[in-house]
């Protein structure tokens, strides 16, 4: 199991309009979006986390 410091990425869809992205989750639960500043056009997206990565020990 990885350092509780670790980040993990995640894909997440913003509850106001549907887009779907990858988010980098802090280990304070803050989400932050990869490759690009912001996750959608809306003023205040709410994101909600869709799956996260498996543990590297749970990887095929």
């Amino acid at each position: 199991m990885g350092n509780t410091d670790d980040k993990q990425r995640a894909a997440a869809t913003c509850e106001h309009c549907g887009e779907i992205g990858i988010v980098q989750i802090w280990p304070d639960g803050n989400l932050q979006p990869l490759g690009q500043t912001d996750f959608c056009d809306c003023a205040s997206p709410t994101l909600e986390v869709l799956e996260t990565d498996l543990d590297h020990d749970e990887i095929p």
